[in-house]
C-alpha cells in the first residue's frame, strides 16, 4: 500500500484592503463654545477664588457708584467655573490632555460607527427594492464618515476642596456633552469627580493617581453617553 502523502494546505489569503479597513464614523469635537485652554488639565486653587472675589467686590462698588449709591446684587460664581492654571510639568504628558478630545472621542466613535453602519445597511436594503439607480444604491450603502451629533468637551480640572483651612485636598472633575441643544431636548451630559485627594498624592509616582482617575472618568462618561438613544446620534 502506498504511504499516505500529506496534502499541503492552501496558502492563506490576506483579506482585501476594504475588509481590513472597514468604514468608520468619527464623532466630531466641538470646541467653538469654549475658551482656549480647555484642551489641557487646569488646577483651580484657593487664590483663584480670592482673586475672583476681589474683582467682584470692585465691580460691585463701581456699579453702586454708577447707580448713585443704589445697592447692586453681586453676581454669584462657582469655583468650578474658574479657569485655573495649567501645570508646566504636564505640558508634554498625555495625562494632561482633556480626555474628551482623545480617549472619549475614540470610544464614542466606535459607538457611532455601529449606529451608522446599521443605518447604511437599512438604507441599502431599501434602495434595492424602491427602484433606485445603481449609483443611488451604492450611495445609500455608504457609511457616514462623521456623526451628525458633536461632542462638546467640558472641564478637565483639579479643583481645591475647601476654601478655608490648610489642607491641600483637590478633586479631579471632568465632563462632556453629546449633541446640540434643541427644543425640549438638551444634550446628553456626563460628569465625573473623584474623592478629595491630597495634592502630594496626586503628584506621587509620576502622577499615577491622576492616570487611574482619568481612566475611571473616561469609562464613566463613555457608559453614560453611549446610552444616548440612537435617534439622537
Amino acid at each position: 500500500m502506498a504511504a499516505d502523502v500529506p496534502v499541503p494546505s492552501p496558502p492563506s489569503v490576506a483579506p482585501p484592503a476594504e475588509a481590513a479597513a472597514a468604514p468608520q464614523t468619527r464623532v466630531r469635537v466641538n470646541r467653538a463654545a469654549y475658551k482656549p485652554g480647555i484642551e489641557r488639565l487646569r488646577v483651580v486653587r484657593r487664590e483663584n477664588t480670592g482673586n475672583q472675589v476681589a474683582g467682584q467686590i470692585a465691580l460691585n462698588v463701581a456699579l453702586s457708584l454708577i447707580a448713585g449709591g443704589i445697592s447692586v446684587g453681586a453676581q454669584g460664581f462657582s469655583k468650578d467655573d474658574l479657569a485655573g492654571t495649567t501645570l508646566e510639568e504636564l505640558k508634554d504628558d498625555p495625562v494632561g490632555a482633556n480626555p474628551a478630545i482623545g480617549e472619549l472621542t475614540d470610544a464614542l466613535s466606535k459607538v457611532a460607527t455601529d449606529i451608522y453602519r446599521k443605518r447604511a445597511e437599512a438604507a441599502h436594503a431599501l434602495a434595492l427594492t424602491d427602484g433606485s439607480t445603481p449609483e443611488e444604491i451604492e450611495e445609500a450603502g455608504r457609511v457616514q464618515k462623521e456623526a451628525d451629533t458633536p461632542l462638546n468637551p467640558g472641564p478637565w480640572h483639579l479643583v481645591y476642596e475647601n476654601l478655608t483651612g490648610t489642607d491641600e485636598l483637590f478633586r479631579l472633575k471632568f465632563g462632556a456633552q453629546l449633541g446640540r441643544a434643541g427644543f425640549m431636548r438638551p444634550p446628553a451630559a456626563c460628569s465625573y469627580q473623584s474623592e478629595p485627594i491630597a495634592w502630594t498624592q496626586w503628584q506621587a509616582d509620576n502622577w499615577q493617581r491622576l492616570r487611574e482617575e482619568r481612566a475611571k472618568a473616561v469609562a464613566s462618561c463613555t457608559e453614560t453617553l453611549a446610552a444616548t438613544p440612537e435617534k439622537f446620534w
